[in-house]
């Protein structure tokens, strides 16, 4: 684990303590009944990605943390991948049933759609969020957390035996060497699986009405969510999985160390360049039932953006911190360098546009070139 400064730890302890001494100036009475009655209802509930939750993951560090900084308790909710968060807030909302006051694993994809279920800060602004880069600022009320370049990893051992040479380019998948052997995630639940198909789209254009009817006909299977796909790969199922760079400074923590050449699972970057995903957080519309519970709420984004989460992302959430300043591990200064990112679409319009002409191929092996695009 990072080591935090003992100063930026000082600073921020102190800057936590007066959020949780405001708690106590709250009048009694906005305290929800349930509290007050000594009843195990959480003060904060978060909807989470499964692997932030998983035991080993993120969740379970710093949590703890959390709860015992602001003599609060805390309950991570998960709800499978980020376009699973999506489909339960907004459930929720319909139901007129709010269960959690803030969601953790949203993407800038995700975010676009989200938004009539999300609350902006207005003039709010969390503590440490100008330290965050400018880059990775989506909009007011998406606080990043950490970020990550989107590729494909390729178990080379079974390239070797297959003797045949990993792709680089998009194009390069549909080659019948692939044939079953890619593993994607499902673009309407899996916000990797939203990422490789608008990464498809802003690449190829037009074209990638052909690349998906090829591509359709390549793949293993589509999964609900990254860690599905990612355990088939690890099953060694198939010998490619979408997934991230950060993917193989993790096998190299887990042993695949050594010369680049001689490792088992390694990152490949295509030709058209990469792109990426800002995770966040963002409070729940309508979801908070006291002004206590919003100074948790908000203490609780500022906690994730402080150097005591920030330098337990890299090894615990398998991410780029979003703070500059933190000292990543060796072996993610060993990722292939990056030479070019690829915006991909955020319009919520636009994404929705790409999913339906993308279900139609997918099912029926037919394109709809009507339209404006």
């Amino acid at each position: 684990m990072i080591a935090r400064p003992r100063s930026a730890a000082a600073a921020f302890t102190a800057e936590f303590v007066l959020s949780c001494v405001a708690l106590f100036l709250i009048p009694l009475f906005a305290i929800p009944a349930l509290a007050a009655s000594g009843e195990s209802e959480p003060d904060l509930t978060i909807y989470t990605y499964d692997t932030f939750a998983a035991k080993g993951g993120l969740g379970p560090e710093v949590l703890p943390l959390f709860e015992k900084k602001c003599a609060c308790r805390v309950r991570a909710v998960a709800a499978g991948d980020a376009g699973q968060l999506l489909t339960r807030i907004q459930l929720d909302a319909e139901r007129r049933d709010i269960r959690a006051q803030l969601v953790l694993g949203i993407d800038q994809q995700i975010w676009s759609r989200a938004k009539p279920w999300l609350e902006p800060w207005g003039k709010w602004v969390p503590r440490g969020y100008a330290a965050i880069p400018e880059k990775l600022r989506v909009e007011n009320g998406f606080l990043p957390i950490d970020y990550g370049v989107m590729t494909l990893m390729a178990d080379m051992k079974q390239f070797r035996e297959m003797q045949v040479e990993p792709p680089r380019s998009l194009r390069d998948l549909i080659n019948p060497a692939f044939k079953r052997n890619i593993l994607l995630q499902d673009p309407r639940t899996s916000a990797p699986g939203l990422g490789f198909l608008l990464f498809a789209k802003a690449v190829l254009g037009k074209d990638s009405v052909e690349f998906w009817k090829s591509l359709r006909k390549q793949w293993l299977t589509l999964t609900p969510g990254w860690d599905g796909a990612y355990a088939l790969f690890l099953k060694g199922e198939a010998p490619l999985v979408w997934s991230y760079t950060t993917s193989q400074a993790y096998h190299e923590e887990h042993g695949d160390s050594g010369d680049i050449k001689g490792r088992r699972y390694r990152a490949l970057l295509f030709r058209e360049g990469q792109p990426y995903q800002i995770e966040g957080a963002a409070i729940v519309r309508n979801s908070i039932r006291s002004e206590r519970q919003r100074v948790i709420a908000r203490s609780f984004l500022e906690f994730l953006i402080s150097r005591e989460v920030q330098t337990r992302v890299p090894l615990k959430n398998w991410m780029l911190p979003v703070l500059s300043s933190v000292t990543i591990p060796e072996s993610f200064k060993r990722l292939p360098e990056v030479k070019k990112l690829v915006q991909t679409p955020v319009d919520p319009v636009e994404i929705k546009e790409v999913l339906s002409e993308w279900g139609r191929v997918i099912s029926t092996g037919q394109w709809s070139t009507g339209g404006t695009r």
